[in-house]
């Protein structure tokens, strides 16, 4: 009997994967900000990222920022997933771990199922998947597309995801060749004041706010078994990525309306008060508004080869992995600002003015970046005795970055980052099927070519629109410390009383972990409205404990799990923070953080259950709840706020097989109607003069409840 499942991966790693949580920055939730034990893996532009994502080996994270784009994963083509740590084999720029997605092919899946679904908030989505084998060869390919009117103004999103691969499997070696493609727009509306909130769960800040995102990559990999001994692998991929965003602000430019008696000023002031050659076109009657605009079109060509052996030596049993990645990435960037009005309804109009003020930091961008990362790694596994392995491995990585200013020369420049990792861990089998385990690993993260070209205090950017010239970042580096134990346990062998009523298998584990993270980047804002750069920002550290259950038998499916997360920070630094009540109380635009504050938007626990269970062959039911501890906003991180509010959210979800091939369902999303704040920032109150506010915080609010209906097909 087939399970229901979600639209998105992001979706599923959440319900279920311990440490993951989602920050609905954008407040859309096809733009998730995925966050494990705080680090994220985020679409938003200007997030430091902490997390690399594999697609089939393929490092899927974009070459301009490192930015994950979850809307072109297509979901159902995924055959695995897991979350590692401390591994080099997928260790470039994975300070805080690795999403690792083994795709489906022919060999895995065959078959034909077709899905179709609809519900609340106008959402129509579908899929369907088809594979098959004959001999040595085999073809898969999958197709997704959704579209609805989001649960927020100005907030609807189209997604069309396809997927395929054709291989070969012969007796000593497996080819596969598969292309993803994908074509996307998403409104994305981000956080709105807390005021207008209160006032209409539907309200939006400032809009147009969208990106279209295209995505074409196209992979050739393969297997050897040389001899019974050794196994070769090699893989070449190419991957195209464009983007365009259209993003309405708050301007910080000024028009004063005329004193009476007086002529109206000729031109507007920047918020320094300075002159600028902006004309007051409207004698200072409107308010200004601004619709930035980027262009980002990356190209990444790469490969991987890569050998492992699994042998006997001197009576002890060795496996070892060694390789080799390259990846040779090359972007265009474009940005502009074209001046507007805001009316009542905060749609920004323009006006056909572009903004070209250099000296307030505003003007056209153009520039093209390349980043070459190359990875060399080992990892090594040896069976000491029959219950003792022990594992040690490195990894080298060099990146080197550099932009070219196509408007001047201020945005020139090259850097190279190198280091390496070392990671060892051992496991012990101290009970039939129980186990402990520990690791220390090392980590890096280059800076990206985002981040590198804006990272200057005295003149900062609108993060990921317009780039300046800037002071250089340090790479962060990191180190990870794990303790933990794991196991099975079939419970009519343990427990045989308990066995007629739970006669399966209960999977368990438990663990602690701490990451060190030093020369940590972060994205600060600045005392020029709507304007932020990049900083390292000390040492941070996130540390916590993770605990597991799962339980399966012929009918039922069970899990629960918790993970406490403290992310703190480690040095004394001052951040700009114009937006904080206690910045402005001292009218400096900074704060000073001292060791032991938490890091913003890093909820501390997050608790996760659910089940399913058949109630006859033929009908299913499950359910699902997830609880995630408030954060503290961004911009607070010397925590003189409130926490966000706490919440927990509980999903239904009933199947009925009509059929054999016929399946009937339902799916009862977020049944308590729970508006869950998942992320929050300061504002200035006074940014739009025709509105009056007290309370300086913003949140983006979540999904209400969602009813939706479907029926499947499957051969």
């Amino acid at each position: 009997m087939q399970k229901t499942r979600g639209f998105e991966f992001s979706e599923n790693l959440f319900r279920q994967s311990p440490g993951i949580s989602v920050n609905d920055v954008a407040g859309n939730p096809l733009q998730p900000e995925v966050d494990f034990r705080g680090f994220v893996a985020s679409p938003i532009a200007g997030t430091p990222q902490g997390l690399a994502v594999y697609q089939n080996g393929i490092r899927i994270n974009e070459a301009w920022g490192d930015n994950v784009y979850w809307d072109m994963i297509p979901s159902i083509a995924i055959d695995r997933s897991t979350v590692v740590t401390g591994n080099p084999l997928f260790g470039l720029n994975a300070i805080g771990g690795a999403v690792v997605l083994d795709m489906k092919n022919g060999f895995t899946w065959q078959g034909l199922e077709i899905d179709g679904r609809g519900g609340s908030r106008g959402r129509r989505q579908g899929y369907g998947q088809f594979g098959i084998q004959s001999g040595p060869y085999a073809a898969y390919l999958a197709m997704e597309a959704l579209g609805d009117n989001g649960y927020r103004y100005f907030s609807g999103a189209h997604i069309k995801r396809l997927y395929g691969d054709v291989g070969y499997r012969g007796d000593s070696a497996e080819i596969h060749a598969n292309v993803t493609l994908a074509g996307n727009k998403i409104n994305g509306t981000g956080p709105t004041a807390v005021e207008d909130v209160a006032r209409d769960p539907w309200a939006v800040y400032t809009v147009p706010q969208s990106q279209k995102n295209t995505l074409s990559m196209f992979d050739l990999n393969g297997n050897v078994q040389a001899s019974p001994t050794w196994k070769l692998f090699g893989d070449v991929h190419y991957r195209a990525f464009s983007q365009a965003r259209v993003d309405g602000n708050t301007t910080e430019f000024e028009c004063e309306p005329p004193e009476p008696g007086e002529a109206p000023e000729l031109f507007c002031e920047n918020d320094l008060g300075d002159p600028t050659s902006i004309p007051n076109f409207f004698n200072g009657q409107v308010q200004l508004g601004a619709i930035d605009r980027t262009w980002t079109r990356s190209r990444t060509i790469g490969g991987t080869v890569q050998a492992a052996n699994d042998d006997v030596y001197f009576g002890f049993h060795n496996k070892i992995t060694f390789g080799a990645s390259l990846d040779q990435g090359w972007s265009y960037f474009a940005a502009n600002q074209e001046l507007g009005i805001i009316p009542p309804t905060l749609s920004v109009i323009g006006i056909n003015y572009y903004v070209d003020e250099l000296a307030s930091g505003v003007a056209p961008v153009n520039v093209t970046a390349g980043n070459s990362y190359l990875g060399v790694y080992a990892l090594d596994t040896l069976d000491v005795t029959d219950r003792l392995k022990i594992t040690a491995g490195a990894r080298f990585n060099r990146a080197g970055i550099s932009l070219h200013d196509l408007r001047g020369t201020a945005l020139n420049g090259a850097d190279v980052f190198t280091r390496i990792n070392p990671v060892a861990g051992a496991t012990y089998e101290v009970l039939s099927n129980t186990f402990a385990y520990g690791s220390y690993s090392e980590a890096n993260r280059a800076p990206t070519p985002l981040e590198l070209g804006c990272s200057d205090p005295a003149r900062p950017c609108l993060i990921d629109t317009f780039l300046v010239a800037d002071p250089p970042l340090k790479q962060v580096e990191s180190n990870t410390t794990e303790f933990g134990m794991r196991g099975t346990v079939e419970i009519p062998k343990v427990l045989p009383a308990a066995g007629d009523y739970l006669p399966g298998v209960l999977t368990w584990s438990g663990g602690i972990f701490r990451t060190n993270n030093f020369n940590d980047i972060l994205a600060v804002p600045s005392t020029i409205n709507g304007r932020g750069y990049f900083t390292n920002a000390g040492s941070t550290r996130r540390e916590g404990v993770e605990v597991a259950l799962r339980y399966t038998d012929e009918r039922l499916s069970a899990y629960a799990n918790y993970t406490m997360t403290v992310a703190t920070f480690r040095s004394h630094i001052v951040l700009g923070a114009p937006d904080n009540p206690l910045a402005q109380l001292y009218g400096n635009g900074s704060i000073a953080v001292t060791p032991g504050a938490n890091l913003s938007s890093v909820a501390p626990h997050r608790f996760k259950a659910g089940a399913d269970y058949a109630v006859t062959p033929q009908w299913r039911v499950g359910a699902d709840v997830q609880y995630t501890a408030g954060s503290y906003i961004r911009g607070d991180e010397i925590n003189i706020g409130a926490r966000l509010p706490s919440y927990a959210m509980l999903n239904l979800r009933t199947s009925y097989q009509i059929t054999p091939n016929l399946q009937v369902y339902g799916l009862f999303e977020n049944i308590t109607n729970t508006r869950a704040r998942t992320f929050g920032t300061w504002f200035d109150t006074n940014d739009i003069a025709f509105l009056t506010y007290t309370n300086p915080r913003m949140v983006s609010l979540g999904p209400p409840t969602g009813i939706y209906g479907g029926i499947k097909f499957t051969y």
